[in-house]
């Protein structure tokens, strides 16, 4: 709750109520949504069939419940994973750098394989948790103080150094385990559009765009640029003022492109 505090500290707007404050004009038309439009973004549905890889029935949307030996091996293989990656990291080095005897591992986690998507699952749940509750954006807000909320979490949430080498580890396997690539993004950036299309259906908004693309055009303005910088060590994981920052400028500018002011 502190981070949230913070972040909300961060964006300006984020605790204004409609009933005080004269919404910006570019909040105050009805978003066109055509009649015969699907209720899912898109796209988004489907993107896993269950009989893929044993990765696709093992992964929920749940917190996996883990033993405390369980998570034990668990923080020592994500270690391992996301330091080596999955063809460099050894169970016979997990071993020997915790203590955990490899029988004990093999007890709880048939395979090296398994053991990756027990790490993936558990990284992607507690992600996904994060998530959730950090963008539940009050009502009370108008349309640009929940985006720049929205954007300000994502990027705190997905430009961490940890994040950045989660999303490094799945890219490597998912060309040989596609389930895998399919998961992440599903969960991933998946939780993100939900949370855009609720803000764009539930606070007005003149558009020509119809909400899949505006979430769609939205994540692309705000995640591609950065990431990369990211990835390239061009900068930085940003502070949440940075962030926040970065998040207004972003919101400023598809609003510009993508929103039009009420005649």
């Amino acid at each position: 709750m502190q981070e949230t505090a913070r972040i909300q500290s961060a964006v300006p707007g984020a605790h204004r109520k409609l009933r005080h404050v004269q919404p910006p004009p570019e909040s105050v038309a009805a978003l066109r949504v055509p009649s015969n439009a699907p209720s899912a973004l898109p796209g988004r549905a489907g993107l896993l069939p269950g009989h893929e890889s044993s990765l696709a029935g093992a992964l929920t949307e749940k917190p996996i419940g883990c033993s405390a030996k369980e998570r034990e091996i668990l923080d020592v293989a994500t270690m391992h994973f996301l330091e080596h990656g999955y063809r460099g990291a050894s169970v016979n080095a997990m071993a020997r750098s915790s203590g955990i005897s490899k029988e004990s591992i093999y007890r709880y986690f048939s395979s090296k394989r398994e053991l990756l998507e027990a790490v993936i699952e558990r990284e992607l749940a507690q992600s996904y948790e994060k998530l959730r509750w950090r963008v539940a954006v009050p009502h009370s807000v108008d349309l640009r103080a929940a985006l720049t909320t929205i954007a300000t979490t994502v990027l705190c949430t997905l430009l961490t150094d940890r994040a950045l080498a989660l999303q490094r580890l799945v890219f490597e396997e998912a060309a040989r385990s596609p389930a895998i690539g399919r998961r992440y993004h599903k969960v991933r950036f998946g939780r993100t559009y939900v949370a855009l299309k609720q803000v764009f259906l539930s606070r007005a908004a003149a558009s020509e765009f119809d909400v899949g693309a505006l979430c769609r055009h939205f994540v692309a303005m705000l995640s591609w640029g950065v990431t990369l910088e990211r990835d390239c060590a061009v900068r930085a994981a940003p502070t949440t003022a940075e962030a926040a920052s970065l998040a207004s400028a972003t919101v400023a500018d598809f609003m510009k492109a993508f929103l039009r002011p009420v005649p």
